[in-house]
């Protein structure tokens, strides 16, 4: 199961910082970063029975975008638990969607410090 954390203007960002000859490593950093945090909260927030689906949840980023992904192999109801199955009559129990809610203002927050920090170390202010 994949949840996205979608925020407008990377790719924009990327291509201005591309005719900088700008290392891409600091945006895949402060990506996982931001990914971290989700998740990190994601596994609290996760329905616990032997702490598969928590141990599960891992934060995955490049230049462009962070995504948090759940479940594999050993917990295959990952995507059940977030979104529930009807016809089994299984509610959704949202943990990743959730966290990405309560943290969304400190997520738009970093992203702005992250932004800002390049723009001040590239003197494009």
């Amino acid at each position: 199961m994949v949840a996205a954390i979608q925020v407008s203007g990377l790719t924009e960002l990327k291509k201005n910082l591309n005719d900088l000859q700008f290392d891409f490593t600091e945006l895949k950093d402060a990506n996982f970063k931001i990914g971290k945090i989700v998740a990190d909260r994601a596994a609290t927030l996760a329905p616990r029975r032997t702490g598969a689906l928590a141990n599960s949840i891992k934060p995955k980023a490049d230049k462009t975008k962070v995504v948090i992904t759940a479940g594999g192999a050993n917990v295959p109801y990952a995507g059940v638990i977030e979104y529930g199955w009807k016809k089994r009559n299984i509610r959704p129990q949202p943990y990743i969607m959730k966290a990405a809610g309560e943290l969304r203002q400190q997520i738009i927050e970093q992203y702005k410090n992250n932004i800002n920090a390049v723009i001040r170390k590239y003197n494009l202010d």
